[in-house]
């Protein structure tokens, strides 16, 4: 044994010197579990429309590169999740936070291709919806129920609930499919930035 005592720094130097080094895929991880939340609370900022769309892009330009790029990625992941066919000014704020950020060809496709579907959507459960006041007027008007004062509880309706899941059933398969077009494409833009 030599003659030299080591401080205790040296010793936890040595110590970590010896520990394995982190691989890409966890520093990523973990650089994802540190400053991802605070993607998904801008996110949430933004869809409860406490974050204008002009203040966005400075929100998420506050951190380091490494760490905005995360931000950025949380935040656009969150806004695909907020798309949902049953939420038709969630979805439009959602989409209003990717337009902001992301500017390109696709996007505008896809953008396109979701105001179809939604509007297709839309125009079917206004339909359904339609016949569905209808067979429940009939039913109150048998049993003697009528007159002007008289609404209709639409959502308290059985016939009307399970008509409308079995359009958001017929609808989510096609939206789900283009959300995940959609962040596929925002994973490829955001890591190409």
């Amino acid at each position: 044994m030599s003659g030299k005592v080591k401080s205790t720094i040296e010793l936890a130097m040595e110590k970590a010197a010896k520990l394995p080094r982190l691989t890409e895929e966890e520093l990523r991880q973990q650089k994802e579990k540190e400053f991802g939340p605070r993607g998904r609370a801008i996110a949430g900022r933004f869809l409860a429309g406490d974050l204008a769309d002009e203040d966005l892009d400075s929100e998420l330009s506050r951190y380091p590169e490494k760490q905005s790029e995360v931000v950025r990625g949380a935040f656009l992941a969150s806004m695909c999740e907020a798309i949902d066919i049953g939420e038709a000014e969630a979805t439009a704020r959602a989409f209003e936070g990717i337009e902001t950020l992301v500017r390109d060809d696709r996007l505008q496709e896809t953008s396109s291709r979701l105001r179809g579907i939604l509007q297709d959507f839309q125009e079917q459960r206004q339909r359904e919806l339609a016949r569905a006041e209808q067979a429940e007027a009939v039913i109150l008007q048998e049993l003697g129920v009528s007159g002007s004062g008289i609404r209709l509880n639409m959502e308290q309706s059985e016939g009307w609930r399970e008509k409308r899941s079995e359009l958001l059933a017929r609808f989510r398969p096609k939206l789900d499919e283009l959300k995940r077009e959609l962040s596929d494409h925002l994973r490829r833009v955001s890591s190409a930035d």
